[in-house]
């Protein structure tokens, strides 16, 4: 299993991949953008980083495009895609819900954990840390998951990549639950992110339009599923309002068995 970290704009604060032992480090792929790579190389022509590199074109912009362009490059048919400004957490037991940091040795047993769903499951994920205390379960299936994406592309017939410019893993989320393909998502581990919206990443081109636009694309190709809802944004577009999304997971899962039986659609 391959673990990919697509980023933009943190040459110098690569906090996702500072955490990873060197134990794991063959296995992880930094994805650049051509128009930055030099600023990955040292003086003495090696990069800085020490993992492997994937290097995308210029054309290539956007989230969206750039996890399209992992999916069709790679040549491994498990992989994890992490967002590049994530920390890790761990429940303090079992029957001790309360978080404390993933140590670095430690993630070899969490990225275990998802290879070996893979084998059965064509998308895994990780809780995120906020709201990660409510639920009692280790795990969860066929519900909300972000920034930790694992596929298994053995399983991805019919799926189309692309078609929204955000919100994008929900779609791909959306259409293997519609074809009956469950996910499967830890509890027992969990991630967080500082920011949303914080500097470099999507910040550089995701503008409140573009947000708003992912959001309804989304409803559309799932109107089942998908209702639009208004939200206040505290830490990004000067406080405007934007559109966000409630997605009902499980039962896009069960429209699968309403197809066969005559249901939704």
């Amino acid at each position: 299993m391959k673990i990919y970290i697509p980023t933009r704009g943190r040459a110098d604060n690569q906090v996702t991949l500072s955490f990873f032992p060197e134990s794991m480090r063959e296995n992880v792929v930094l994805v650049i953008d051509a128009d930055e790579e030099e600023q990955y190389v040292n003086s003495d022509g090696h990069y800085k980083y020490v993992c492997e590199y994937m290097v995308v074109p210029e054309e290539i912009k956007g989230i969206s495009k750039k996890r399209q362009y992992i999916h069709e490059n790679t040549t491994d048919n498990k992989i994890v895609m992490l967002d590049d400004d994530l920390r890790f957490y761990i429940r303090k037991s079992t029957n001790d819900w309360h978080l404390r940091y993933l140590e670095p040795d430690e993630y070899p047993a969490l990225f275990g954990l998802l290879d070996t769903w893979l084998d059965t499951y064509a998308h895994v994920g990780v809780s995120a840390r906020e709201g990660n205390n409510r639920v009692e379960h280790l795990a969860v299936e066929n519900t909300r998951y972000m920034r930790v994406l694992g596929y298994n592309l053995d399983m991805f017939d019919g799926v189309e990549l692309g078609r929204v410019e955000v919100m994008e893993d929900f779609d791909i989320n959306l259409q293997l639950l519609r074809q009956g393909k469950p996910s499967k998502i830890s509890y027992y581990y969990a991630q967080g992110q500082k920011s949303s919206n914080a500097a470099g990443g999507c910040s550089e081109w995701r503008t409140i339009d573009i947000h708003n636009e992912g959001a309804e694309r989304l409803h559309n190709l799932h109107p089942d599923f998908v209702k639009i809802v208004e939200k206040e944004t505290k830490t990004a577009w000067n406080g405007m309002p934007r559109k966000d999304v409630q997605v009902q997971w499980k039962r896009a899962f069960n429209s699968n068995d309403d197809l066969k039986q005559g249901g939704l659609f």
